[in-house]
């Protein structure tokens, strides 16, 4: 993986569990219905950027759940921030709800 993605990932779990991971952060990250990921950083004017497909952002936070050793109740509290946040379904595909 190029070392920009992992900068990116980092802000998109920052951006889940409203944390501060790199700088910027990012302002704003929707999952459009055909899905795609849009986001923008926080000190940039603009419009949204595509980032990702919402099936690979899925794959890597399902990765980084998986790698972090999350029990089952932490794995549900995960998945619902990413549910919550971004509209994602970690167990199947866009939730939009």
């Amino acid at each position: 993986m190029p070392e920009g993605h992992g900068l990116q990932l980092a802000a998109i779990l920052g951006f889940v569990l409203e944390r501060q991971y790199t700088t910027p952060t990012l302002a704003e990250l929707v999952v459009t219905p055909d899905g795609h990921v849009l986001a923008r950083p926080e000190d940039e004017p603009g419009p949204l950027a595509h980032i990702a497909t919402e099936a690979d952002l899925r794959a890597n936070l399902r990765r980084l759940g998986m790698a972090a050793g999350l029990d089952d109740a932490e794995w549900a509290e995960y998945a619902g921030l990413v549910r919550r946040r971004l509209g994602i379904d970690m167990q199947g595909g866009l939730d939009l709800r």
